[in-house]
């Protein structure tokens, strides 16, 4: 048995910045800071947290890089809050996506595997017939020759879920299917799009009027093979992996 009092384990102690970084951090997350404050001067927080001036900006940095301040130079500048956005993680998330080499369709897939159940989920609910309604106020006001309009369609579905860590993953897994979408829409490829375009707006309502009717079982498949179909056809023609969405 391996005596852990005597055993060299290598710790890291957190830089001075990064305990800075954590308190502002924690500040922001907890609702203490808002979208758009102000931080207080740098004057004033190296006094709170006994710091210098570059370890703040260190700290800074860090919190730039996720994306929950903005820093602007000059006599006017100062640093800003930002709300945590899922927009942030799902571009890290691309990043690492395409890092390992992860194939479009390995994304899609995960896509049909998180969203189809939501469907069930709406047909489910007891207000099933308000979010119908909010469903087909979208439908009504999409343009069907813009890839964006079919993720943001996509996106409702799934936000109507309710399941705020389901709206996080989706939004990452979308990030990715759009650029698939608009890397479709740049490559030569059949002259079908109208036919493609008017089976979905199809599909669409289908599933408004399943989820209406509280067919959970139906919604499902019927979202379940939608997105499959529509996901082969973007890897089809998006390009092997994550990467060639982005390297132009």
């Amino acid at each position: 048995m391996t005596d852990l009092a005597t055993e060299r384990v290598n710790v890291r102690a957190p830089k001075t910045a990064e305990l800075v970084a954590n308190q502002i951090r924690r500040r922001i997350v907890l609702g203490h800071l808002h979208d758009g404050d102000a931080l207080p001067s740098e004057n004033v927080l190296m006094g709170e947290f006994a710091v210098s001036r570059p370890t703040l900006r260190e700290a800074y940095r860090i919190l730039e890089s996720e994306g929950l301040i903005t820093v602007r130079r000059g006599a006017r500048g100062g640093a800003r809050v930002q709300e945590p956005s899922p927009d942030v993680v799902a571009r890290y998330a691309g990043v690492v996506l395409q890092h390992r080499n992860v194939t479009v369709a390995d994304v899609l897939d995960a896509r049909v595997i998180v969203e189809a159940p939501a469907a069930r989920a709406l047909a489910s609910r007891r207000d099933r017939v308000s979010i119908a309604k909010q469903l087909q106020e979208k439908l009504d006001s999409m343009d069907d020759d813009e890839a964006s309009s079919f993720h943001e369609f996509n996106d409702l579905v799934v936000r109507l879920a309710g399941n705020q860590t389901l709206v996080l993953v989706t939004t990452m897994l979308e990030h990715i299917s759009q650029a698939a979408a608009l890397s479709y829409k740049r490559r030569p490829h059949p002259d079908d799009d109208a036919r493609l375009a008017r089976k979905a707006h199809r599909t669409r309502q289908s599933l408004i009027d399943l989820i209406r009717a509280g067919d959970a079982d139906r919604a499902e498949e019927l979202w379940r093979r939608h997105l499959v179909e529509a996901g082969n056809v973007l890897a089809a023609s998006a390009g092997e992996t994550v990467v060639d969405l982005f390297g132009d």
